[in-house]
């Protein structure tokens, strides 16, 4: 290329950044038609996907930063057996992997340019843990063949290793983590580990029984505290700011917010909503779910930002908004501060200035703040 993406110039406008933008994925209906999936921008709907006599929802999303494609999980509700339902993981509006009857699409992620999913596949009487990388199926191996039941909840790679969650069924449910194809962790007796995430390398996840696990790399770490001896149930857990959190609901009604061990956030008052996921960005937790009243609700941090009817959301991702061009005088800040598109400090540089080139850092969207000016950028690394 003749120009040199990696150089940001502070010569003409200056731009300031709005409020960030909130994805989720799950299905919108009314009260007596179809699901239909759906992917929403501040509960607005952004992407869709229906078929007549089938109820669709979307199960999981993620978001390719460098070029703000939107992955999502489409699943079919079972109509006969359980070999009737379907999936596929949409990229935009366009069909990437088509999955045939009888699976169905728990979660999804992406690396190095490759589209993970995990899930199950099901025959007339059984189902097996599966991953799908790029749509080529992984069955995931158990202690005895022809479980009666087997699922891959959630999905991981750290430094191109597969690391999937879920459970198989010996009598009773026993929690599990695959990694690659062989079992890395578990049986967890009478548990599920629904979901996975990694960080510097490590990675956590949660057995869910009467009370919820966390553990890092296959070690315990703690168990969630609850109130007056409760039982909990979680749904999602992440990492921000070197502490853990987790999502779901304990007892009957309460749905909650862990920070490590203890209890963060209580919504007594959210209409007994069930919290599916979670998302850190920018020091923030934001979470979602929906409640029995049809309402899907959108929380950050303990307050409530949306509560939208006939909406149901099953995952949440967070980006910053596209920035808003205004013109303003230029700071005279001799500082600049270079943010990733999470929202993340990565680099300060002192300089009078008025180019900066930022080809040390990796390919990829970067914000850069001086004084009162903003300038986003995508980056070509030069080697």
């Amino acid at each position: 290329m003749k120009k040199d993406l990696c150089i940001i110039s502070f010569l003409f406008a200056c731009i300031t950044l709005r409020a960030q933008d909130i994805y989720t994925s799950g299905y919108f209906t009314n009260d007596s038609g179809p699901k239909i999936a759906a992917v929403f921008k501040n509960g607005e709907v952004i992407l869709s996907r229906e078929e007549p006599g089938r109820d669709l929802f979307s199960s999981a999303m993620v978001i390719d930063t460098l070029n703000g494609d939107i992955y999502w999980a489409v699943n079919s509700n079972p109509v006969g057996s359980i070999s009737d339902g379907y999936s596929y993981v949409m990229r935009n509006d366009e069909i990437l992997l088509e999955n045939v009857f009888g699976t169905g699409i728990n979660d999804i992620t992406l690396y190095d340019g490759d589209v993970y999913a995990a899930g199950y596949m099901n025959d007339i009487y059984s189902s097996t843990a599966a991953v799908w990388k790029n749509g080529d199926t992984t069955p995931l191996y158990t202690y005895a063949e022809n479980k009666v039941r087997a699922q891959a909840m959630g999905v991981e790679v750290v430094d191109g290793v597969v690391y999937a969650c879920g459970y198989y069924e010996e009598g009773l449910n026993y929690g599990c983590v695959w990694r690659n194809d062989e079992l890395y962790a578990g049986g967890y007796p009478a548990g599920k580990v629904r979901e996975i995430t990694c960080d510097d390398g490590e990675i956590y996840y949660f057995v869910e029984d009467y009370n919820t696990i966390v553990y890092q790399s296959g070690q315990e770490l703690f168990t969630l505290n609850t109130n007056a001896g409760h039982t909990n149930s979680t749904s999602d857990i992440k990492i921000g700011d070197g502490d853990i959190y987790t999502v779901g609901f304990m007892g009957w009604n309460d749905c909650c917010v862990w920070k490590n061990a203890d209890l963060l956030y209580i919504h007594a008052s959210a209409r007994g909503a069930d919290f599916n996921a979670c998302y850190f960005y920018d020091h923030s937790l934001y979470y979602v779910g929906y409640d029995y009243e049809d309402h899907g609700v959108i929380f950050k941090d303990g307050e409530q930002l949306f509560s939208l009817k006939f909406k149901y959301f099953y995952d949440v991702w967070v980006m910053p908004s596209p920035l808003a061009v205004e013109e303003i005088k230029a700071g005279d800040s001799s500082v600049v501060y270079i943010y990733n598109f999470f929202g993340e400090l990565v680099k300060t540089v002192c300089t009078d200035d008025n180019n900066l080139s930022i080809s040390d850092l990796p390919s990829g969207f970067y914000i850069a703040k001086r004084g009162k000016e903003v300038t986003k950028v995508f980056s070509t690394k030069v080697e």
